[in-house]
């Protein structure tokens, strides 16, 4: 990848910003970058060479730490046993309507995986949500959204790469789990070093130091669990997100975590979604009949499968705000075509559901 390339991309990723600028729009940077990415890409003037391997290593990390951000806006300490419980319930109503719901779709747009879109139609995006519910005043109703949204994003990120595999089933899934066991052994290795003020230490001396030694270990932990996720046929979304939860268990500092945004949303990430947004050709959506069929049923099916929030009295505004969905759609789209679970047609019919059901939020 030459350095102009590179540039190129930077510049192609401040049309997320640019177009978040005007508040009346509110559409999120990713979206932004998704969609320059589509104009550059397979699916408009295919200026983006998608299949260069430093192209494609640099959206990988970026892929990587959207995955850890998403793990770390899930704080498990902070859920009440109150919002907790009507969460799971509303949880288990939404998953078996996601089921039907998947059924239904994957019959009418000959999919041939409703797990998968089972998956989908029941995920939220609590990366999305969060940051626009920080300003609302708190209540029980709030507190139940954000439980719901954060344990929603928990389980179809772990439940996501076992139905994007075609082949090596057992490897993925021995591969999954040691990722997990490496992350649970690092919670309760920063749990232990924390305890023995070891990890203030470190921060301390970073910040009078100007070291970054928060970010160098962040960094190397998730690149180093993610490699081995690489190696053992796992992917790299359980390694990043398994990380984002154990380092958000613990307590990340406001400095770390402004430095992984600096990293992330400053370079990595926008590569990743105009990347993600040049590698899918949207066009072929619509030469297909099954297709053009699945992006609409799709739409509906998300929002279909959260309605059973109504029933525990939560505002309508939540219900939509819980079924905008972002991280998991692309997660799969990114999985399904390496894996060749996913059509190019199909990769199209699924994002352009999910940037649809994001105008839910506005």
């Amino acid at each position: 990848m030459s350095i102009q390339l590179l540039g190129g991309l930077i510049v192609a990723g401040l049309v997320g910003p640019l177009l978040r600028i005007p508040k009346r729009w509110g559409v999120p940077v990713a979206v932004g970058e998704l969609l320059i990415g589509a104009i550059l890409g397979d699916s408009g003037f295919k200026k983006i060479p998608v299949a260069d391997p430093s192209l494609k290593l640099f959206a990988t990390v970026g892929f990587a730490l959207l995955m850890f951000g998403a793990g770390s806006h899930i704080d498990y300490r902070t859920l009440t046993k109150k919002s907790f419980e009507k969460a799971i319930w509303i949880l288990l109503a939404n998953f078996g309507l996601a089921v039907v719901v998947a059924v239904v779709i994957d019959h009418f747009a000959h999919f041939h995986n409703w797990k998968l879109l089972a998956v989908i139609s029941f995920s939220s995006s609590a990366a999305l949500v969060i940051p626009l519910v920080e300003s609302v005043a708190p209540s029980l109703s709030l507190s139940i959204l954000i439980t719901q949204v954060t344990l929603a994003d928990a389980i179809a990120f772990v439940a996501l790469p076992f139905f994007t595999q075609k082949t090596n089933r057992v490897e993925a899934t021995v591969g999954a789990l040691l990722v997990l066991a490496l992350s649970v052994v690092i919670y309760f290795a920063l749990r232990y070093a924390k305890g023995k003020g070891w990890l203030d230490l470190a921060h301390g001396v970073s910040k009078l130091d100007h070291l970054g030694l928060e970010l160098r270990i962040s960094l190397a932990t998730l690149l180093l669990v993610a490699a081995v996720a690489i190696r053992f046929h796992a992917s790299v979304m359980i390694a990043g997100f398994t990380l984002g939860v154990a380092f958000a268990s613990i307590g990340v500092p406001h400095r770390l975590s402004r430095q992984i945004f600096g990293v992330s949303e400053g370079l990595f990430a926008p590569i990743y979604f105009v990347w993600l947004g040049a590698s899918i050709n949207i066009r072929q959506t619509f030469h297909s009949r099954d297709t053009i069929i699945l992006a609409i049923l799709m739409c509906f099916g998300a929002l279909i499968a959260h309605l059973p929030s109504a029933l525990f009295a939560q505002p309508k505004r939540n219900i939509f705000l819980a079924s905008a969905q972002l991280g998991i759609p692309a997660a799969a789209v990114t999985l399904g075509s390496e894996n060749h679970i996913v059509t190019a047609g199909q990769a199209g019919a699924i994002m352009l559901s999910a940037l649809i059901t994001i105008l839910f939020t506005i």
